[in-house]
């Protein structure tokens, strides 16, 4: 008689699924920075999920799947910043890269406090989003992987 051991997955631990796979979730109030970077990451082959606030942003992490997070600092709802306070509540393991128009240090060393892995403003270039996903992914995969000892999959 076998058994089946059934075992909890946090919110983010996709590991077993593909980089190119991965669920990245967008959160812009500016339908055309969504579409740009729906656009960007659907070529790669990602999942993009999008929404235009924060409090939008939360229900849907919440309903798991997502491997990455983008949110914008100004939103309407709720800021990418209370949004990003929030995430690492509910799941501290998920991957978040903030974006803003209106960079500055301060926000920037806040976004990093708060458990961003990355900030980047706008304009940005799209060689350089793309690889800080993947980038931000392969970490992710990495990190989980190390933390429950199993042998790298995914990439």
């Amino acid at each position: 008689m076998s058994k089946t051991i059934k075992t909890k997955t946090t919110v983010g631990a996709r590991c077993n699924v593909p980089l190119h796979r991965r669920t990245v979730l967008i959160a812009d109030d500016e339908p055309e920075i969504i579409k740009f970077l729906h656009s960007i990451f659907v070529k790669e082959g990602y999942r993009v999920i999008s929404v235009r606030n924060g409090r939008d942003a939360l229900k849907r992490v919440k309903k798991g799947g997502i491997d990455l997070a983008i949110l914008d600092v100004i939103m309407p709802v709720m800021s990418g910043m209370e949004t990003l306070r929030e995430l690492q509540k509910m799941a501290p393991r998920l991957p978040v890269i903030v974006v803003t128009g209106y960079g500055d240090l301060q926000s920037a060393r806040e976004a990093m406090l708060l458990g961003a892995r990355d900030y980047v403003t706008k304009p940005f270039d799209v060689s350089f989003m793309k690889a800080t996903v993947r980038q931000t992914l392969r970490k992710r995969a990495a990190s989980t992987l190390a933390s429950v000892g199993s042998p790298p999959c995914g990439g």
